[in-house]
């Protein structure tokens, strides 16, 4: 049997852990979309302005 005989790995094959979201801690399965804040993974635009001390606001009010 030489080297090449078995190929490759099947990437599809390839078991990923799950991710958690950073700011309320849901899983995230492998092809879901995801914001990086910072080397943080976050599951959507509200939880990754909630991890990054985001308050909403209206304009002219400070």
């Amino acid at each position: 049997m030489d080297r090449f005989s078995q190929g490759l790995p099947d990437p599809q094959e390839i078991e990923c852990e799950p991710l958690c979201c950073a700011a309320c801690l849901c899983e995230i399965e492998p092809g879901d979309s995801i914001w990086n804040c910072g080397g943080d993974i976050c599951c959507s635009a509200d939880c990754a302005a909630r991890h990054m001390g985001a308050e909403e606001g209206t304009a002219g009010e400070a």
